[in-house]
């Protein structure tokens, strides 16, 4: 019966695909030895390879090497390649400042991860990691959950699948499991699984949800609460895919000026959305930029106060040197840098490529006769595809007597932008033109001294126009990607 429910886990979440390798998390437990039987007897069945990876903790003197002898005997037994690992946990736990839980966690995926890139390099083969957490693990992660004050989206509890971003996917074959069916399972087929006793023990808060306070409401409130929790995870994770797709679609829609790790979207449109939605949203552009993660009720709250004041420049700090500022009709997402890092100078190559490392971007430079110059009527300037590109009069470049340089804003910048009769202060045709204030500081500008003569991505200078008497154009092209 078990086999049949993690053969219908497995298709209907897509879980394994043929001719992949499968890394199982063997702890030599009731719950990872019954995975490993199971996915043992499928492996003809889904056209799989099976590799093990063990991971002693040195917690447990003798024991633990009682465990990891049990788990390379049970590869032996079926042909399957074990990969043992030893680690001191309270060494490492000490060492970083984390609980031996955490300790032991970390080293347990970073070896899974190390063996099933390792498979991937000698075969060539999609690689998964395959771990042993099932029905009583869901319904003690929310409850534990709920007990912390979880939203919504914590109810979901244990996915079937979770991809870890450069380093692979974890599945759980489990999860439609019982503990009581995996006992029976082990028993049924001889297995003698190793126990692991201080899970007997209440000394953690989840072993004192397994031990303590799941039993006594199974035994005084709910007989099947086991079910109910399980159900309620998935309900909240049916809610969580329906808003996952409203999100992206709002996303894709009002999204505007995402790069160099920053995203704006329309302040109004922010604004307008059900909370439920906007809080998701708010949540959804930072985990784009880089924050996943310790975002708490009160960054929503003050992200809230931030959007009904609707303050220019005003911004809230989120963890991690996260912020999110109100920009004129924009609301703006980001991580707060240094401004140094982003204070650079080059002179231009006047015909080759120059990089500009700070912005990941590069500038091409041509220099062209006027006749050689096929697009008359182009406009000054166009952006297209993350390409921003101008002409400018060589001529009057080489009459001025100065090398023109790319770099960042200076005090004393100013501009005669193309149309006007009088030079404008830097600062105020950034004011004028509604730029964001933190984009000021990392806008790369073509300069001669301190006049500006092209604000890339905008505005070039009237003195350095294109007329009808210019012989030469100089011709550049900036690219936003390199």
């Amino acid at each position: 019966m078990i086999k049949e429910k993690v053969k219908n886990t497995i298709v209907n979440n897509g879980l394994i695909e043929k001719n992949e390798h499968i890394v199982i998390g063997l702890s030599g437990g009731p719950d990872s030895v019954c995975l490993f039987h199971v996915l043992f007897q499928l492996r003809n069945e889904l056209g799989i390879q099976l590799h093990a990876v063990h991971i002693n903790h040195g917690l447990r003197p003798g024991a633990a090497d009682e465990d990891q002898a049990y788990a390379e005997k049970l590869c032996a037994e079926y042909a399957i390649p074990c990969h043992a690992f030893t680690f001191d946990i309270k060494a490492i736990a000490k060492q970083e400042g984390i609980s031996s839980e955490d300790a032991g966690r970390k080293v347990r995926y970073q070896s899974f991860f190390k063996v099933a890139n390792e498979i991937h390099e000698e075969t060539g083969a999609i690689v998964k990691i395959a771990v042993a957490q099932n029905m009583n693990d869901q319904a003690e992660t929310v409850m534990m959950r709920i007990l912390r004050g979880t939203g919504t989206e914590g109810l979901c509890g244990i996915e079937y699948s979770r991809e870890e971003k450069g380093k692979g996917i974890v599945i759980r074959p489990l999860l439609d499991v019982s503990r009581n069916e995996i006992e029976r399972y082990c028993e049924e087929n001889g297995l003698k699984p190793q126990i692991d006793l201080t899970n007997l023990e209440p000394i953690y808060t989840r072993n004192k949800i397994r031990l303590e306070l799941l039993p006594y409401l199974e035994s005084n409130f709910n007989v099947n609460i086991f079910t109910a929790l399980n159900r309620l995870s998935r309900i909240a994770k049916e809610d969580k895919d329906y808003f996952g797709q409203r999100v992206d679609e709002l996303i894709r829609a009002h999204e505007v000026n995402r790069a160099s790790g920053r995203v704006s979207i329309s302040a109004e449109i922010l604004k307008s959305q059900h909370p439920a939605l906007r809080n998701r949203v708010i949540m959804k552009l930072f985990e784009s930029i880089g924050l996943s993660k310790d975002i708490s009720s009160v960054h929503m709250e003050q992200a809230d106060r931030l959007l009904k004041e609707g303050k220019t420049s005003s911004s809230v700090d989120f963890s991690a040197g996260y912020a999110m500022k109100n920009s004129y009709d924009l609301v703006e997402f980001y991580k707060k840098e240094d401004r140094k890092c982003f204070e650079f100078q080059y002179e231009i190559n006047m015909d080759g490529i120059l990089e500009i490392p700070e912005l990941n971007s590069a500038i091409r430079v041509k220099i062209l006769r006027k006749l050689d110059w096929e697009c008359e009527n182009e406009k000054e300037e166009r952006i297209e595809k993350g390409i921003k590109t101008c002409r400018l009069s060589y001529d009057k470049i080489q009459a001025c007597g100065c090398r023109p340089v790319i770099r960042t804003r200076r005090q004393g910048d100013y501009i005669r932008p193309l149309g006007m009769k009088g030079r404008k202060k830097l600062q105020d045709f950034f004011v004028d033109g509604k730029y964001p204030g933190e984009e000021r500081d990392r806008m790369p500008l073509l300069c001669l001294g301190s006049e500006v003569i092209w604000v890339i991505g905008s505005r070039i200078s009237e003195n350095y126009k294109v007329e009808d008497d210019t012989e030469r154009i100089i011709v550049l092209e900036f690219s936003s990607e390199i």
